[in-house]
């Protein structure tokens, strides 16, 4: 079975009191951005793939939404609460429609 790797684009809507994220983004409306995962793994295989896919994304949705790595851990966790890193995360599951990778992040979540 072929592995696809490649790119998926979390976009990210900020309430109007939000700042700015702090990491590399475009900006795709009023108060709305975008980053992009490179070779990300699109076709994770096996449940191990599937978890190191989703702290990928994690990863760039807690950055984006405020919570980059270094931030206090009761950061990240408050963040890991919030609308803006669930639907970052929801909405990017969703694009790679990948039926192991949703089952795994249902699970977790």
């Amino acid at each position: 079975m072929r592995r696809l790797f490649g790119k998926v684009s979390l976009l990210v809507v900020l309430s109007a009191s939000a700042t700015t994220p702090l990491v590399a983004q475009t900006e795709v409306g009023p108060n709305s951005y975008a980053v992009t995962l490179s070779n990300l793994d699109l076709s994770p295989a096996t449940a191990s793939a599937a978890r190191r896919t989703l702290s990928r994304i994690d990863e760039a949705a807690l950055a984006i939404c405020g919570a980059p790595r270094g931030s206090l851990r009761e950061v990240r966790r408050a963040t890991r609460k919030s609308a803006c890193w669930k639907e970052s995360v929801d909405r990017a599951v969703a694009q790679i429609d990948n039926p192991l990778l949703t089952r795994v992040y249902r699970r977790g979540a």
